[in-house]
This record gives C-alpha cells, sequence and structure tokens, in this order.
C-alpha cells in the first residue's frame, strides 16, 4: 500500500527497539521481546485506530513459486481474508542485479481483529526451530493509517517504528527510551534532540578512540568472526557534582552500572553491557560521549569472554 511505502522511507522520524536481551535464556529471552513488542504496539495502537496489516513477500524471480504468508492465522475473524489486497513490486537486488520480486498483501483490520500475541511468537520464531513462526522471506508490519504510523517487528532481535510526524514518536520515546538499540542511539537522540544530542567527537578522538578498540581487540585473541559474546566493562570518572544525573540517564539504556566508587571529587562508574565483543566500537562511543557530557573522563574498556 502507498502509505506503506511512505513511511518506509521516513528514515528521520524512525526508532529502533532492542527486544531480544542476549544475557536471557531459553523461555524468558522470548518472554521479554513478547513483552516489549506487544507494549510498544499497544502504545501505538488504539481501538478506534484505522489498521492495515500488511505482508510483504520476496523472492527471486526466476523462482515462479512464492509462498504465501498465511494471513488469516493472524485474525480472530478470518473472513476479513476475503478483503485481502495485493500488489506485486519488480525491483533490482544486490551488486550482480539479481533481478527479485516482492508480492505485497495488506488488509484493513480493527485492533480487536489481530491475534496480537500468536503473531509476535511467530516472528520472534523467525529464525528458530520453534512453532508458530514466519518464513525468512515473509516481512509483517502495521500501518496505523490514523496517527500515521508504521510499526515493524523484523525478528527476535528488534522492531522499527516509522512515522510521517516526528512529534508523534516523541512521546513513545520518552516513555521506552530504555528499549531503543543502543547501536543507534547516538542517531536516535540526535533526531529527537534529547539525550546526546550535539555531543560529539572530534576527529582526533575518534581515531584514537578506535585504534586503541582495534589493539586491545587483538590482544584478547578472541575471534570476531565466531561466537563473541562477552561481558564488557567500560570506566567513567565523572565529576561528583554530576555523577547522579550521568548515572540516571545511562540507566535508561541498555547499559547496567554495576559500581559506583567515589574518589575524592570524582565518581568513578562501571557501566556493564553483555553483547558480542564486535560491537565494542559503537559502545566506547557512546560512554566516550557521556563521559564528555558530564564533564569527566573516559577511562576505557574491559572485557571478560562468556561461555554458553
Amino acid at each position: 500500500m502507498e502509505l506503506y511505502n511512505q513511511l518506509r522511507k521516513r528514515i528521520n522520524n524512525w526508532m529502533r527497539f532492542e527486544l531480544g536481551l542476549v544475557e536471557l535464556a531459553d523461555s524468558e529471552y522470548f518472554k521479554e521481546i513478547q513483552y516489549r513488542a506487544k507494549s510498544i504496539f499497544n502504545f501505538l495502537f488504539n481501538d478506534s485506530d484505522t489498521i492495515w496489516l500488511v505482508a510483504t513477500v520476496s523472492n527471486y524471480i526466476d523462482n515462479k513459486e512464492m509462498d504465501l504468508p498465511h494471513i488469516k492465522r493472524f485474525l480472530r475473524n478470518e473472513k476479513l481474508i476475503y478483503t485481502l489486497q495485493c500488489t506485486t513490486i519488480p525491483y533490482e537486488y544486490g551488486e550482480e542485479d539479481i533481478e527479485m520480486r516482492s508480492i505485497q498483501y495488506s488488509i484493513k483490520v480493527n485492533k480487536s481483529d489481530i491475534r496480537l500475541d500468536y503473531l509476535t511468537e511467530a516472528i520472534s520464531n523467525k529464525d528458530f526451530a520453534r512453532k508458530p513462526k514466519i518464513n525468512d522471506n515473509h516481512n509483517l508490519s502495521f500501518v496505523n493509517e490514523t496517527k500515521g504510523i508504521l510499526f515493524h517487528m523484523y525478528d527476535d532481535r528488534g522492531c522499527d517504528v516509522f512515522s510521517s510526524n516526528k512529534d508523534i514518536l516523541l512521546p513513545l520515546y520518552q516513555k521506552y527510551r530504555k528499549w531503543i538499540l543502543d547501536y543507534n542511539r547516538v542517531e536516535i537522540d540526535n533526531s529527537f534532540k534529547r539525550g546526546l544530542f550535539n555531543y560529539y567527537e572530534t576527529t582526533e578522538e575518534k581515531v584514537n578512540r578506535l585504534d586503541t578498540n582495534e589493539q586491545k581487540v587483538k590482544e584478547t585473541k578472541i575471534n570476531l568472526f565466531q561466537v563473541n559474546t562477552c561481558s564488557i566493562t567500560h570506566s567513567l570518572e565523572i565529576p561528583s557534582l554530576y555523577a547522579e544525573e550521568c548515572v540516571g540517564e545511562i540507566s535508561e539504556t541498555g547499559f547496567k552500572i554495576t559500581y559506583e566508587e567515589k574518589n575524592n571529587n570524582s565518581t568513578i562508574l562501571n557501566v556493564t553491557k553483555t553483547e558480542a565483543l564486535a560491537l565494542v566500537d559503537y559502545q566506547t562511543e557512546l560512554m566516550s560521549l557521556y563521559s564528555k557530557k558530564y564533564k569527566g573522563v573516559y577511562k576505557g574498556w574491559s572485557v571478560e569472554e562468556l561461555s554458553y
């Protein structure tokens, strides 16, 4: 549908949320995904809103068969399937220009028509040998025509929200700021002029930080091309005058402040996150900027390799 395609292009009016937390295991992992996905959806969609369920199926054009997304199983009122609309969208893909096609199905629904528990579970199981699940080449989204919002949960890792108006998303940013994917936090903070807005590294600071990271990663001898989930701890020295405010802001992220040590007029904060060591560069950028914002010094990071 046209509104769906328009909203997907609103890259400046966009947020990405983290759903799956690597430190959780088995049922707790999927329970948290369900909780977060449904909380965000219910915040954005009301019973009175006009809603479209959009299913996109992609495949190589020389493959004549396109798997149907079985939309009916996500609806309480299965008769709505007779109002299904279908559009074929050809496009080019990849460096070799392999031609692909997408088929986009859309159906107008009420919020009460949606089997939200079942649908979010099927999406979260996309990359797992669990049922229910959707196929790898299927994508499900919801468009709130009333508010101009697109909600797309792509798999167990996260979901994207787009809007025709950035102000519409501000309450969502404020309520679920802690769930924003930290990898995109600087970009999203700048978009909403909150958090780390207007705090930047100089070119020299960035180069030095990345060089230091590269050297330290080599010293760990951890292979970044294999499973490299680690507990990464960052040390920030913040003037005690600003420490409480700094703790408050970092607490609104996916990082955990595990220890605070007071030293004369400074407070040492140890900030930890369980994540792939391959992602340490973005973590150090965040910690560097938080240190700068609160007039402190970023002291560096340490790592503990985890075994699962």
